[in-house]
């Protein structure tokens, strides 16, 4: 515990202390399992169903290319296994810039619950 949440633990109420226990941060496990869920859900789904696609594509691409025996071969499956699995590691990345709003829109509905239960106090 920081600072800050100390503070926000000594200046509230145990109403605000509920609020506060229900709006914890997630863990990562939480935020993934978040993802899959809203409006935006359906876009995780599919993007998660082409990663697993790009890699059973990459890699029966990358075993083609040690089994092959000319250079064309080796070439044309080497350079797919590359892209392919690039392309999957890409999609995973993109992923992170939406796990970032999720917390962050998190929290400032904390900070919304707090300045309404501040409000209804007063």
């Amino acid at each position: 515990m920081d600072y800050l949440d100390i503070r926000i633990k000594e200046l509230t109420s145990e109403a605000e202390e509920h609020l506060l226990r229900s709006s914890q941060p997630l863990g990562w496990l939480g935020l993934a399992r978040r993802l899959f869920r809203g409006r935006l859900g359906w876009t995780v789904w599919a993007n998660i169903a082409t990663q697993i696609v790009a890699i059973v594509a990459g890699v029966w691409t990358a075993i083609e290319f040690f089994s092959a025996t000319d250079v064309l071969t080796a070439v044309k499956f080497g350079l797919s296994s590359a892209v392919l699995i690039l392309i999957a590691v890409q999609l995973k990345q993109s992923l992170i810039p939406h796990a970032q709003t999720e917390r962050v829109l998190r929290a400032l509905k904390r900070v919304e619950i707090l300045i309404l239960a501040r409000d209804r106090k007063t």
